[in-house]
């Protein structure tokens, strides 16, 4: 009986592993393109759906390949996350804050990825950055300009 139960538990994770999967990109791999997430803008969240409670962020460089490059610290983590142009960094997350502190040649940004008293119950945050700025969108196509890069000591 035990061995059924592990068994089954098992299968129920490589399916829910599959389905998230499948929702998120089909062939699990970052996107290719600065304008396509890993969870495509036509898809709703509705009423209809599984209410899964999944945040999705999206971080894409805009960036020229000839740029210097560009960094970041997620949540106040120790790891240097590189932005490569047309490889969105992307992450499923629950809905608390996240805070991104971001670095360009001897330019710095902090800012929240996701702010709950700003996104408006919005599951998909996307954001692009670009010499001019980091942009801010829920569809992936209608951008808005939230901070601009500075040389002051971003800590």
């Amino acid at each position: 009986m035990r061995k059924t139960m592990c068994r089954s538990i098992h299968h129920v994770s490589l399916l829910f592993l599959l389905t998230m999967c499948l929702l998120i990109n089909a062939d699990c791999s970052e996107s290719s393109s600065l304008n396509r997430s890993a969870i495509p803008s036509n898809y709703h969240f509705s009423s209809n759906d599984t209410n899964i409670n999944i945040l999705f962020l999206s971080i894409a460089s805009g960036m020229s390949p000839n740029d210097p490059p560009v960094f970041f610290f997620y949540n106040y983590g120790e790891t240097r996350i590189y932005l490569h142009p047309g490889k969105p960094f992307t992450k499923l997350a629950n809905f608390d804050h996240k805070v991104i502190l971001m670095y360009w040649d001897v330019l710095c940004v902090i800012f929240y990825a996701y702010d709950p008293t700003m996104e408006g119950g919005h599951q998909k945050i996307y954001w692009l950055v670009k010499p001019d700025g980091v942009f801010h969108s829920w569809d992936n196509n209608n951008w808005e300009k939230r901070k601009t890069w500075n040389n002051q000591a971003c800590n």
